[in-house]
């Protein structure tokens, strides 16, 4: 007799049990390439830039820049992952290595810098984990090193002083407003074999015209947008999570009453997410009805709601 099915929630993403707001990283984690839904405008995003990065040739001949812009919790740091994947990937099929730098939590945020400060800031951590990954040849790591905090001197030489089947892909800090520091990446600091990608969610559709304009006569970015959940989004979503784990345990289904609920309160992917997981595991903590014969209920969602609430404020029914 075999044993009975453990209670799971279907909702965190594999070997992230712990943290289930974090955005799928396929370029870190495999197991997340087959765990993208095609939601919010997300998959027509990746397909262009798919598109636009065509056989790599640009990229390896003159560098290339990706700017994604969407409203907070609108997949844009999954979206980035699976661009920066796609691309390792690629270059793995020319025989190349495919290294990703992750520098988007290397400022610090207890205080304002100028693009300059920035910039050195970048440039300082970059060095060093082109060191750590064995990106340099070795007779280009003394002269990073003596350069690092002349960003000038470094970004436009790293074509040349990475090893010859090295190309990297540089997760950079969010620009937030500031226009000409995504300039500057893409013209001042642009290199062969170097693809920096760039998310925000305060460029607005003007000022993403006026970088594209400015850029013109130069290597034109990549500028791909997300957006809200369109209808049927949720429950697409909804239904990708819990028939991928089936197998996995034991959990109810979501009520159709349910599913109505969060299309219409949920505007993003994030909060999608947020609400899903949320009440499956205060569901589960219950202790009551938890079976594949049960059903997540409206009452389920806004038991949660106000569990949360009590911690501070919740959007929500």
């Amino acid at each position: 007799m075999s044993a009975p099915r453990e209670p799971v929630n279907p909702f965190p993403l594999p070997g992230w049990e712990g943290t289930p707001m974090r955005p799928l990283r396929p370029w870190d984690r495999q197991a997340h390439r087959s765990y993208y839904v095609p939601v919010d405008g997300t998959e027509a995003a990746f397909q262009e830039f798919c598109r636009q990065m065509d056989d790599l040739g640009g990229l390896l001949e003159y560098g290339r820049l990706a700017l994604v812009t969407g409203e907070s919790g609108c997949g844009k740091t999954a979206l980035v992952n699976r661009c920066a994947d796609w691309v390792v990937l690629e270059l793995d099929r020319l025989g190349l290595r495919g290294v990703v730098l992750d520098l988007t939590g290397c400022l610090p945020t207890d205080k304002a810098l100028s693009v300059d400060q920035r910039t050195v800031e970048v440039c300082d951590q970059l060095v060093d984990l082109l060191v750590d990954r064995d990106a340099l040849r070795p007779d280009a790591v003394s002269r990073l090193e003596d350069a690092r905090e002349v960003p000038r001197r470094v970004f436009p030489r790293l074509g040349r002083a990475l090893r010859e089947d090295v190309a990297l892909v540089v997760l950079l800090p969010s620009p937030n407003e500031l226009v000409d520091e995504v300039i500057r990446y893409a013209r001042v600091f642009s290199s062969a074999k170097v693809l920096f990608l760039m998310e925000s969610a305060y460029l607005g559709r003007d000022e993403v015209a006026d970088v594209v304009r400015r850029l013109e006569s130069w290597v034109p970015p990549i500028t791909l947008s997300v957006g809200p959940l369109d209808p049927g989004d949720a429950q697409r979503f909804a239904e990708d999570r819990l028939a991928r784990n089936a197998d996995a345990g034991r959990f109810p289904r979501l009520s159709e009453d349910a599913i109505e609920l969060v299309e219409k309160h949920c505007q993003s992917v994030a909060m999608l997410q947020r609400f899903l997981h949320g009440t499956y595991e205060h569901k589960l903590e219950s202790g009551l009805g938890y079976t594949e014969a049960d059903l997540v209920s409206v009452e389920d969602i806004r038991a949660f709601l106000n569990t949360k609430s009590r911690n501070g404020p919740v959007n929500g029914p």
